[in-house]
């Protein structure tokens, strides 16, 4: 690639008025240099156009709408965001269409109501949908408010999660499932073809494909999901990925092996959802803080381990390279040391532990048990240099 990072306004100019006899004067202000310094501007410019050209042109550097362009060759589109299903619980019939709003300040949203579920003590409960799309539709429970008259109406709230919403798919997310489809063919029921499929489902962040011989035998496998927050998925999501690839006959709850979903003909595959293992961190820091008192840098701290575990969790459902279905999981305690040490004011750890243990921390991925990791309490002994 080439790197225009060196055709700046300084550094063109300098190179312009290199070319000019130093008999004559070149000097700030002067009639040579006013003359060419707004070619040396228009330089600059033009070098951050092609910069961003040459940007768009490759898969690991593409970003926004120009990455949609680059993998829009390999028949793939960005997933859209989706709006969360909620369960409203109310005292009254509510017509379909009803809207309600949430009554959590500036993240209010509003709700839009749908079918009739059924009754439960004595309260009646509906399909309500969010009008904005995206997860945060997932976050509020309780009380809610209507925006429409509903005849008889005095208590209504939103429960329940019945269908996530999902974020728009991310660069990094795109991106990956751009490299896994031209890295891996996917054809005839291989593991290829389970991945790319249920990547690209709404509200999956990963997979994990345990085929017959680690499952339950001849035409059998199961694929295990984490949610695009790298966490155990929700039973709505579950139940939303076994539609897809592998449906159960009609009246029937076991996936049918007869293909009416992605799954080919003759293969029974079943969802599962990973476990979520908490990750709790101990140990002793010490910190230059002027203050002398508590942990001033605990947020800073927790988030530097919160991301390091992410990327664990990004990476849960990479198996390993060759020909052996294998999904090591691991958090290293070196690495969870490097990412504390990153606060610039940690000055060293001491006596790390991650769940209780000072080594590193296997989770367990088989077809009877998935984890994933998620980070729970961080208490540190603090000292002060």
């Amino acid at each position: 690639m080439i790197d225009f990072s060196g055709y700046t306004y300084a550094e063109n100019l300098r190179k312009m008025l290199e070319q000019v006899d130093d008999s004559l004067d070149k000097r700030q202000g002067s009639l040579i240099q006013t003359a060419v310094a707004p070619g040396a501007w228009y330089i600059e410019g033009m070098a951050l156009d092609m910069a961003k050209i040459q940007a768009a042109a490759y898969v690991e550097t593409a970003t926004g709408q120009d990455l949609d362009y680059y993998v829009a060759a390999q028949g793939l589109t960005r997933i859209a965001a989706t709006a969360a299903v909620r369960q409203g619980i109310f005292n009254a019939q509510v017509p379909a269409g009803s809207v309600f709003k949430t009554i959590n300040g500036e993240d209010s949203v509003l709700f839009t109501s749908g079918a009739y579920i059924g009754s439960e003590g004595g309260s009646l409960l509906y399909e309500m949908t969010c009008q904005t799309a995206g997860t945060i539709g997932n976050s509020y429970s309780g009380q809610i408010i209507p925006v429409t008259p509903v005849a008889g109406l005095t208590s209504a709230a939103i429960g329940q999660i019945i269908t996530e919403g999902t974020d728009t798919e991310t660069d990094e997310s795109l991106r990956a499932r751009f490299n896994e489809a031209v890295g891996h063919t996917a054809c005839g029921g291989n593991i290829a073809q389970y991945r790319q499929a249920i990547l690209a489902i709404p509200g999956v962040g990963g997979v994990q494909v345990y085929p017959a011989n680690l499952y339950e035998g001849g035409g059998t496998l199961l694929c295990s999901i984490i949610s695009d927050s790298y966490g155990a998925p929700s039973s709505a999501l579950v139940q939303t990925v076994q539609n897809i690839i592998c449906p159960p006959e009609e009246g029937e709850s076991l996936p049918s092996e007869n293909g009416y979903g992605v799954a080919p003909i003759g293969a029974r595959c079943t969802i599962s959802g990973a476990t979520a293992l908490t990750v709790n961190i101990a140990g002793t820091i010490t910190i230059r803080s002027a203050s002398q008192s508590g942990n001033p840098y605990e947020d800073e701290i927790r988030d530097s381990i919160d991301e390091y575990i992410k990327s664990v969790a990004k990476a849960w459902g990479n198996p390993v390279v060759g020909r052996v279905v294998s999904y090591p999981v691991v958090v290293y305690l070196s690495r969870v040391i490097y990412a504390i040490l990153s606060v610039p004011e940690v000055v060293s750890v001491a006596s790390l532990i991650i769940n209780g243990s000072a080594a590193d921390l296997t989770l367990t991925e088989t077809s009877a048990l998935q984890q994933v990791p998620v980070l729970g309490e961080v208490n540190f002994n603090v000292q002060y240099a």
